[in-house]
């Protein structure tokens, strides 16, 4: 079953390695079988210690610990983390307070070793792998597009050449640093005639030149002779290019007095920023101010599913939809020169296919901050969406289990009395049946027409309803079905609840009820808050909307159980009882959700900062800080916001606003 791209080391830290030489309290040959199904590409070493694990657990993809007692492996998991190697913890069973013992610490996955369950465990192991190689490669990619970013400043502004942007008129409206130190400084607004020598001047028919550049044409280079301040003959070799249509002009001057020479580091820049840009894991993309294809590189020609070398000159709306025109993110730099790094957007292949990228997007201006496109780089998010999707769904079943003693307490107490009312309906059933059969026999006397034998008959069945007390069986057993059939829904209720909320997201958009996700998901939650919390619901009348409902209740469980952990911060020992508000209101054009707490509510400096990924108040091993960021990140792909505030007195409110009707980025979304 392995599906490992390359060769991956496991270390195991196994029962024998804490059991002090001991006999171990299971075997642990299972572990180790379980991990051999990943095959050969996966190097599995059993670690003679803790210890021994935390020094060798540096060059591993992920280090597994079986068996161990969380408090003894604080020094391996400290290893781990500074390595940023995964940890995934073998525990006895699901409901073993290990298993909370080890999310606390931090742990990426728990795998249980009752009932089977071990067979999960390198499905785990692969899970955490590639989550662990995937945040390595981005953290390199920032890394790269970062060194690239700074490396095209630095040529800019260090390259050995003079460059000027002159105006229609001719006079000089910015310089490089290297045009300052051939012909001095303070030249802004000065003709550009009044600063070259005269022979230079004429030497290349500077005025001619400049007046074939202004028409359009792209005339040969032109070797300028003269002779310096200094006496000392000069070179440059000149060039002209147009800017744009207000006659602007870009002049470069490179000195060629040592021709050879500069050429050959010329040539070798040059080659050198073009085997980066072509060898870039991202795709480049330079567009003018309509939007056409100045440069792309080999990566942007491979995800857009284009033939190399056909990409300059096409419109970028080909890949990047008319959907996107008015409000994407390209073209919101082309009209507006806003930056973005790292959002995410989506683009249609040229196969039709539409995928997710990630796209940093910077505007072209030049030195007057006129712009003259825009730069795109971007990557395939295929597979991480994918990635992020099976995190989404891992998060929603850690959330149940966290739910599962108090809704195993919730199904427990109607069980508890449909059983008690079975075995009671059981014995009512006798009673029944000893009824009916001396009605049978009333029955025959009546059809004897015996007079005598009709009295007896009577008689009996007379004595033996008093004597089973026949009214109040029936009453009984009346009540009884009733009740067991009511406890029978309300079991049916949880599961359902249940069975909506773990169901596995899709990421469709389809049309649903908002209240309806908002429901479900506290009938969840209150079975772990209903002894310390009064819930309150007032849901306005809303209509429909096109959302991803397992997303939105994700949302809404992660707002829950933030309420109700800070009013158990706030209440903790005092026996009071803190509150709840659910409230859903139409809002003109918009839905309006507020979920509103008692609690401990947040520090005022912190309230801008909650929303980052990994900040959290929470102590150590309670949370990682990536619930808020994940409901944020989800709120912003419907084209919400989702906002908090304090309370006045204790308590927080957090209001999650969302459109009825889906942006025009999120309809080319789905379109895909």
């Amino acid at each position: 079953m392995s599906e490992i791209e390359s060769r991956v080391r496991i270390v195991v830290v196994l029962p024998e390695a804490f059991a002090g030489g001991l006999v171990p309290v299971r075997d642990s040959r299972r572990t180790l079988d379980a991990l051999a199904r990943l095959g050969s590409e996966a190097s599995v070493e059993p670690a003679a210690s803790l210890e021994a694990a935390a020094a060798e657990v540096r060059n591993a993809d992920l280090l597994v610990l079986d068996g161990s007692p969380p408090a003894a492996a604080s020094g391996a998991l400290e290893a781990a983390r500074a390595a940023r190697v995964p940890v995934v913890a073998v525990v006895a069973d699901s409901g073993d307070a290990d298993a909370v013992a080890w999310f606390r610490l931090g742990v990426a996955d728990c795998v249980a070793e009752e009932g089977g369950a071990l067979e999960a465990l390198p499905a785990a192991a692969l899970e955490q792998i590639r989550r662990g190689r995937d945040t390595r490669q981005r953290r390199s990619v920032e890394r790269r597009l970062a060194w690239l970013e700074n490396l095209n400043t630095t040529i800019v502004n260090e390259i050995p050449a003079a460059l000027a942007v002159l105006d229609a008129e001719r006079k000089v409206v910015a310089t490089n640093p290297a045009f300052g130190r051939a012909f001095g400084t303070g030249v802004r607004g000065r003709p550009l005639a009044e600063l070259l020598p005269a022979d230079l001047w004429d030497s290349a028919d500077f005025g001619t030149l400049l007046d074939r550049v202004a028409a359009g044409e792209a005339p040969a280079p032109t070797i300028a002779r003269g002779h310096g301040s200094d006496g000392r003959a000069v070179a440059f070799d000149v060039r002209g290019q147009r800017l744009d249509d207000a006659g602007r002009l870009l002049v470069v001057l490179a000195d060629v007095t040592e021709r050879e020479t500069l050429a050959r580091r010329i040539t070798d820049l040059q080659r050198y920023n073009e085997n980066i840009i072509q060898n870039l894991n991202s795709a480049l993309l330079v567009v003018d101010t309509e939007g056409a294809v100045t440069f792309a590189n080999a990566m942007a020609a491979e995800i857009l599913g284009e033939p190399g070398g056909v990409l300059r000159g096409r419109s970028v709306w080909d890949w990047f939809s008319t959907a996107h025109v008015q409000g994407g993110l390209l073209a919101r730099t082309l009209a507006e020169g806003s930056r973005f790094r790292g959002a995410e957007t989506m683009l249609a292949r040229a196969d039709g296919r539409a995928i997710p990228v990630g796209i940093s997007c910077a505007p072209l201006v030049d030195a007057d901050g006129t712009r003259l496109g825009a730069v795109a780089i971007f990557q395939d998010l295929t597979e991480i969406t994918l990635l992020q999707r099976q995190v989404l769904q891992t998060e929603k079943m850690a959330s149940i289990g966290q739910l599962a003693a108090g809704v195993a307490h919730e199904i427990n107490n109607p069980m508890g009395f449909i059983h008690a009312n079975l075995f009671q309906m059981a014995e009512y059933l006798g009673d029944v049946r000893r009824l009916w059969t001396q009605v049978g026999d009333l029955r025959k006397a009546a059809g004897s027409s015996d007079a005598p034998a009709l009295a007896r008959a009577s008689e009996t069945l007379e004595e033996l309803a008093r004597e089973l007390d026949a009214e109040y069986v029936l009453t009984d057993f009346d009540k009884a079905i009733r009740e067991s059939q009511e406890g029978a829904e309300r079991i049916r209720h949880i599961v359902r609840d249940l069975r909506d909320f773990s169901r596995q997201d899709r990421d469709e958009r389809v049309a649903a009820d908002v209240n309806q996700c908002l429901d479900s998901t506290a009938n969840i939650v209150w079975s772990m808050m209903k002894h310390s919390v009064v819930l309150r619901k007032r849901y306005g009348d809303l209509p429909r909307i096109r959302c991803n409902p397992m997303q939105l209740k994700q949302v809404f469980m992660n707002l829950l159980v933030n309420a109700y952990q800070a009013i158990e911060t706030r209440l903790a020992g005092t026996g009071e009882r803190g509150e709840i508000d659910l409230v859903s209101e139409l809002r003109g054009d918009r839905l309006v959700i507020e979920v509103s707490d008692t609690g401990c509510g947040i520090a005022p400096e912190q309230l801008d900062r909650i929303f980052d990924p990994f900040f959290t108040t929470k102590e150590v091993g309670v949370g990682v800080g990536l619930g808020l960021s994940t409901s944020f990140s989800i709120v912003q792909k419907h084209g919400g916001t989702l906002r908090a505030r304090n309370r006045s007195g204790h308590g927080a409110s957090f209001e999650l606003i969302l459109p009825l009707t889906p942006s025009e980025e999120v309809v080319a979304g789905e379109a895909g």
